[in-house]
């Protein structure tokens, strides 16, 4: 991709990122249905029994009362970073498993195991931007 075109989709999708602050403090994701599956992590209120056959691949689960609005942010995430365009099929991965990490870290950092919806969205998000400060610490520019 062209340097002046990846520089303006991180700059895009930094902007992008402070806006969805605000979407989830006005609870943007109200009325929302849907469940996140995709790139080996889904979200739900309760994982499946692990199988014990090594096909098909496990999905990792991030488990939580919230995961309407978990899901809601990781389909906003997957625009933003899509749109930019700073994920592809190879990178999914890592994007996603990450996301998931930080909302896992959080909900086991808290007492009851679960937390605040606010703050297991906003822990997520900070996830997103720290992935974008590194995209764009590794790209060479300014040189």
């Amino acid at each position: 991709m062209p340097e002046k075109k990846f520089l303006k989709g991180i700059a895009k999708a930094k902007d992008s990122l402070k806006l969805l602050i605000s979407s989830i403090k006005n609870q943007d994701y109200a009325g929302s249905d849907y469940l996140w599956v995709g790139a080996d992590i889904a979200i739900d209120e309760i994982a499946p029994p692990k199988s014990t056959d090594w096909w098909p691949p496990q999905d990792e689960y991030v488990v939580t009362p919230y995961c309407i609005e978990l899901s809601w942010l990781f389909i906003k995430l997957r625009d933003i970073f899509y749109e930019a365009p700073l994920i592809d099929a190879f990178n999914k991965y890592e994007f996603f498993g990450r996301l998931a990490d930080a909302a896992n870290k959080y909900m086991a950092s808290t007492k009851d195991g679960v937390g605040k919806k606010e703050e297991l969205l906003m822990a997520t998000h900070r996830e997103a931007g720290i992935i974008l400060k590194e995209i764009l610490a590794t790209f060479p520019h300014g040189e």
